[in-house]
C-alpha cells in the first residue's frame, strides 16, 4: 500500500465487538503494512485480556493493546490512539462496525487522490440529521460531517486539526466538531458514500452497541454536547462559512 496504516479501535467493554473486528479484518483486509492498535478506555471488564492474548498466539497480526488509567471517552480515547500509532495514515473504526469486504484500499485512494490535507470516512452526511444546524446572521445552515464510526485522515492532517476536542467528554458531537474544525482549515470532507441511509457494500455500522451498554442517559449527553458545539462556534463562522453553502 505505499505506506504504513494504523487502524485504531477503540473499546470499552464489549470484547465480543472487538473480537468480531479483529476477525473480519483478518479475513477481508490487506494486513500489509498495516498496524491494528486496541485501544481499551478503563474497561471495567477484563475478558479482553485473555482475548488479546489469543489473537496474539493464534493470528500474525501486527496487533498492539493499550488501556488508559481513566476513563477519557470516545474523543479522548482516540486520540491516545492517535499518540501511540506508528501509521502514516490513522483509520478509526468503530468496534460496531461490522467489515464484510476490504474497505482499506478504496479509503486509502480516496484520501489520496486529493493529494492534500483531507478528513475522509464511512459516509458524509449532508442533510439536516438532527445534529448539524446552525444558524448564522439569521440564516439556517447545514454543517456536512464525516461520521464517527469511520474517520480516516494522513497524520499531517491530523497534528493539523488538533484531534477530538476534550470538552465533548464521553461521546457526541466530537465528530461533527471535527469536520467543522476542518472546514475552518481549508481542509476537504471526502467520503466513500454519502447521506445518512446509504450502506457501503463493505460496512454497516450497528450504531451505538457500546454506548447503549453504559449506564447514561444518551439523550442528555447529546443535548448538553450541542450546547457545548453552538456555545464553541458561535460568533466564528466568519471566513469560512461560504464554503459551507457550496457544499
Amino acid at each position: 500500500m505505499g505506506f504504513k496504516t494504523s487502524i485504531i479501535i477503540p473499546h470499552y467493554n464489549r470484547y465480543d465487538l472487538t473480537h468480531a473486528r479483529l476477525y473480519e479484518l483478518y479475513n477481508h483486509v490487506p494486513m500489509d503494512n498495516v498496524e491494528i492498535i486496541v485501544m481499551d478506555d478503563a474497561s471495567p471488564n477484563t475478558d479482553i485480556y485473555d482475548g488479546i492474548a489469543w489473537w496474539e498466539e493464534h493470528y500474525d497480526l501486527d496487533l498492539k493493546y493499550y488501556k488508559n488509567e481513566e476513563n477519557l471517552g470516545f474523543g479522548g480515547n482516540c486520540n491516545e490512539g492517535a499518540k501511540v500509532a506508528e501509521g502514516d495514515l490513522l483509520v478509526f473504526l468503530s468496534n460496531d462496525v461490522i467489515v464484510s469486504g476490504n474497505f482499506l484500499t478504496p479509503l486509502i485512494q480516496l484520501i489520496a487522490e486529493v493529494n492534500g490535507p483531507a478528513l475522509g470516512g464511512g459516509h458524509l452526511v449532508d442533510w439536516k440529521s438532527g445534529w448539524n444546524e446552525v444558524v448564522v446572521d439569521g440564516k439556517e445552515m447545514i454543517i456536512p460531517y464525516i461520521a464517527g464510526w469511520l474517520i480516516a485522515c494522513t497524520r499531517k492532517t491530523w497534528d493539523l486539526l488538533g484531534g477530538f476536542d476534550p470538552r465533548f467528554g464521553i461521546f457526541d458531537y466530537e465528530d461533527l466538531d471535527l469536520s467543522t474544525t476542518a472546514y475552518k482549515l481549508g481542509i476537504p470532507l471526502v467520503s466513500l458514500v454519502r447521506g445518512w441511509n446509504a450502506r457501503y457494500p463493505y460496512l454497516h455500522h450497528i450504531s451505538g452497541a457500546t454506548i447503549y451498554a453504559m449506564a447514561i442517559d444518551r439523550h442528555s449527553q447529546t443535548i448538553k454536547n450541542k450546547d457545548v458545539y453552538h456555545r464553541k462556534w458561535d460568533g466564528k463562522w466568519d471566513g469560512f462559512i461560504e464554503r459551507l453553502s457550496n457544499v
